[in-house]
């Protein structure tokens, strides 16, 4: 009978310190479960517009910023400087361009048809011709007239221009010592085709004073042009 009691004394303890438990449990407060499901306050509301701003909103833009200054601005009124004529300036540099270069292409043409070698056949054939010291009257040796505009060198007129068929020389001489004495030598020979032979048409002498002729092609007998030479034969 004891062990029946005792048994059933073990058996109901379990029973007992369990709803001891869960009668606590009941009665304990949940702060942690609150705290961890309490609602979130939300913000305050912003204040209301103050009532000392009485102007009412507008959708119209703000007025442009202007870059202006409101200050006045002193501004100095200074004359333009005058600009220069410079139209005399450049109308003489081109009229003394233009006289250079037409003076040096008459001396570089000249100083050509004094190296040709037509030229000098034809001066040594006037200095060695007796007929033209009958026309001066004189035994001097007979010179080329020099020009002081060309640098002291002879003026020899024309063109030298064999490959086109066509010499055409006029220059003055006269005895030496002698410069008021002037005489003018005309040559002039052509040829018809490439493959002709040149023709003197003309070879005279002619005294600037007087008007006195002498014609070397006839007393001399010349008829043509050595090409390879440039010799008058």
């Amino acid at each position: 009978m004891t062990t029946l009691s005792r048994t059933g004394a073990m058996g109901r303890a379990p029973t007992t310190a369990r709803t001891t438990i869960d009668s606590v449990n009941r009665f304990k407060p949940l702060h942690t479960s609150a705290a961890l499901y309490a609602p979130i306050t939300p913000p305050p509301p912003p204040p209301p517009p103050s009532s000392s701003s009485s102007t009412p909103l507008t959708s119209s833009p703000p007025p442009p910023r202007s870059n202006v200054s409101s200050r006045p601005t002193k501004v100095n009124h200074k004359p333009l400087p005058s600009v220069p004529n410079t139209l005399p300036i450049l109308l003489t540099s081109v009229i003394l361009a233009l006289l250079s270069w037409t003076g040096f292409t008459i001396y570089a043409t000249n100083k050509e048809k004094l190296s040709s070698s037509i030229f000098k056949s034809v001066l040594t054939t006037v200095k060695t011709s007796p007929e033209i010291s009958s026309l001066f009257s004189s035994s001097t040796p007979v010179v080329l007239k020099r020009e002081t505009w060309l640098g002291g060198q002879p003026r020899v007129q024309g063109a030298v221009n064999m490959m086109q068929g066509r010499v055409d020389l006029a220059f003055q001489i006269h005895p030496q010592g002698e410069q008021d004495r002037t005489a003018t030598v005309y040559f002039t020979s052509i040829r018809e085709s490439k493959h002709s032979p040149f023709e003197i048409v003309r070879f005279v002498v002619v005294e600037d004073g007087t008007g006195k002729v002498v014609s070397l092609l006839e007393s001399g007998g010349f008829r043509s042009i050595d090409v390879e030479s440039g010799d008058i034969v």
